[in-house]
């Protein structure tokens, strides 16, 4: 598992955790996943679009595959 830190939005910047997963290390193939949430709120999104309703609550989530089809293979740091 990995953590990335930061999120940065109209000027406002603020740690948060991004907390993903990578599988299929030394395979030639994987997969990288992971989600965050964060209150739009906090970073000055405080109105919205005429009309339409977004909620507050933020949820980001990643979900990357990919393939390697040449080249050397990819090495992890931990």
């Amino acid at each position: 598992m990995f953590d990335a830190l930061h999120a940065a939005d109209r000027g406002v910047t603020k740690p948060e955790r991004l907390t993903f997963t990578v599988t299929g290390k030394g395979t030639g193939s994987g997969e990288i996943k992971g989600t965050m949430a964060f209150d739009r709120k906090d970073y000055g999104m405080n109105k919205g679009i005429p009309f339409v309703t977004i909620a507050d609550r933020v949820e980001v989530i990643v979900d990357l595959k990919g393939k390697r089809v040449s080249g050397p293979p990819v090495v992890f740091k931990q």
